[in-house]
């Protein structure tokens, strides 16, 4: 086909003459680029304007050590103009995304195309203005994941929960890994899943370009491959931005070949829902606070989020919030949980609970030894490590002799709780991996950021420390001027400590639940229902702004990728 037809088909040549058209096609050169390639680099200098014929790339800065992506572009779009026009050097590097097939024009060809076609430099102009505005409106991208190469049979479940997530229609192109199951054409529509059988069509050599043409109408599409080695595997493996396996079976040799990585889930509806969160962007993790008794707030916390259907993909907690987190991702139901929180106040009373204490006698680092609780939690636990929980958990303590911050996420989930909840002062230290571990409260009482470094797309915090002021107005021992036992003065000082150490290490929050618990004390286990339904009831607030933050919200077709 003549290169001039192909420049006919390309927007940004579409309403050019055809003798302009003939004088651009005679200085134009093709060049071919694989996926992950780098075309030119940022800061370099240039002389060649490109445009893309087919496949796909990004255009990203790195001058903070941190790559930026500014945008993904597609057929018909062009870049390095700057360099050419200005002489200046490169303002961004690009990067291919798609197989990539370019025509190149070098500065000296096109300068003696401006003078002989002034169409061109107007054409031109009227571009770089619509790109300008786009850029102004457009903030800066982060990496997606919008192409997938899927290995499974339940890929058009995982494409329906993604579309009802996005409220965007997911595109699945069959390669061979659907071959054996029967789809119903009614539901795939219903569920916004277009489905192309490409097994006849489509082929490693001719996939780019396809692809490259998919992602023009589609902002997901999903490669559905077989589940062995062919050339088609191979090329939507290379060509996806991660490989995901589905359901039981051998992953290793997917790990071994999926360039830009691989990500696994058993085929069960929630499951796969999770995927559909993690592939979209919209994961869900809670930070819950310490707070010893008013802790008790987080299960109300966690019951409204159950009730609202909104999903929990990440927990990470301190002290109480590491004990009612592990029994949540443990997979204990709320009512479990209640339970548990109700038998609190007998089993902490030192007189009808004196057989989960193991006192220490004389105290040395602490009054209580931990043992007991430790068991105690290794039963409700199950004996479960990280490994086993139902939703993935980090829990946090502080190693008292250097003051670091110590973060579980694998060994004996009970451990882990024991050192979490470990006040200096009345339970000895735990001992893990030979350090000396106590209340996480102690360096990061309400860790949030930590779900923020792990990935985490929407961060809700539970905090139940109360600031100061709360502290100022709390009732019966200011009014009456008792002074406070040993045990409320150490948790009272914890207290302090944490409301203070919050407002410096508490990390990034969409939305904060702070239940309004400061007028309890620390010790008022005999309170457990109340401060449960103070948990709810500031739960119940946020509702709205989650359940806003959750809902689908489809892309205006800009550009490709968004």
């Amino acid at each position: 086909m003549p290169l001039k037809h192909n420049l006919r088909v390309i927007p940004f040549f579409s309403d050019l003459t055809d003798d302009v058209l003939d004088a651009i096609s005679q200085r134009l050169q093709r060049e071919h680029y694989h996926k992950g390639a780098t075309i030119v680099q940022e800061d370099d200098p240039g002389d060649c304007l490109y445009i893309i014929e087919s496949g796909q790339v990004k255009v990203v800065t790195e001058k903070s050590g941190q790559e930026k992506i500014h945008a993904y572009l597609g057929p018909g779009n062009f870049f390095g103009e700057g360099s050419v026009l200005l002489s200046e050097k490169r303002s961004a590097t690009v990067k291919v995304v798609i197989d990539v097939e370019l025509l190149v024009l070098r500065r000296d060809d096109l300068e003696d195309l401006l003078k002989q076609h002034a169409s061109i430099a107007l054409t031109l102009t009227r571009e770089l203005s619509r790109r300008l505005g786009r850029t102004l409106q457009t903030p800066v991208q982060s990496e997606e994941f919008n192409i997938v190469a899927c290995i499974g049979a339940s890929t058009p479940q995982l494409a329906r929960y993604l579309a009802e997530l996005t409220g965007e229609a997911v595109l699945v192109i069959d390669l061979g890994g659907l071959a054996n199951v029967t789809l119903d054409a009614q539901w795939l529509r219903e569920a916004r899943v277009e489905f192309l059988r490409g097994t006849d069509s489509i082929n490693a050599e001719n996939l780019p370009n396809r692809l490259s043409q998919a992602v023009e109408r589609y902002y997901w599409v999903f490669l559905a491959v077989a589940p062995y080695e062919t050339p088609a595997t191979l090329k939507a493996m290379e060509l996806s931005d991660i490989t995901l396996s589905l359901g039981a079976g051998d992953a290793t040799w997917i790990r071994s070949l999926a360039p830009k990585g691989h990500w696994s889930s058993p085929d069960n509806e929630k499951s796969l829902r999770r995927m559909a969160r993690k592939i979209a962007k919209r994961l869900i993790g809670i930070a819950l606070s310490s707070g010893n008794a008013r802790g008790f707030a987080h299960i109300g916390v966690l019951k409204v989020l159950e009730e609202n259907n909104i999903p929990v993909d990440m927990i990470a907690g301190t002290s109480a919030g590491a004990v009612f987190g592990s029994l949540y991702a443990a997979g204990r139901s709320i009512q479990e949980v209640i339970f548990f929180a109700e038998n609190i106040q007998r089993q902490y009373n030192f007189l009808t609970g004196f057989r989960y204490w193991d006192f220490r006698l004389p105290p040395r680092s602490g009054v209580i030894k931990g043992n007991m609780v430790l068991k105690y939690f290794q039963q409700w636990l199950a004996n479960k490590t990280f490994d086993d929980l139902e939703i993935p958990l980090y829990i946090i303590a502080a190693d008292v002799i250097s003051g670091e911050e110590v973060v579980f996420d694998r060994g004996p989930v009970a451990e882990a709780v024991r050192a979490s909840m470990s006040v200096i002062g009345i339970f000895e230290p735990a001992q893990v991996s030979g350090r000396h571990l106590i209340d996480g409260g102690a360096v990061n009482p309400v860790p949030s950021q930590l779900l923020a470094d792990k990935g985490i797309d929407i961060i809700l915090a539970s905090s139940v420390i109360p600031n100061l002021e709360d502290r100022l107005n709390r009732r019966e021992l200011k009014r009456e001027g008792r002074a406070p036992n040993v045990i409320g003065i150490v948790m009272g000082a914890m207290e302090i400590m944490e409301s203070e150490i919050i407002k410096t290490r508490m990390g990034p929050v969409d939305v904060l639940i702070e239940p309004n618990v400061g007028q309890y004390g620390t010790l008022e286990y005999d309170k457990v229902h109340e401060i449960i339904q103070r948990g709810e009831e500031a739960a119940r607030l946020k509702v709205p702004h989650l359940k806003q933050l959750l809902a689908p919200r489809p892309r205006l077709p800009l550009s490709p990728r968004g």
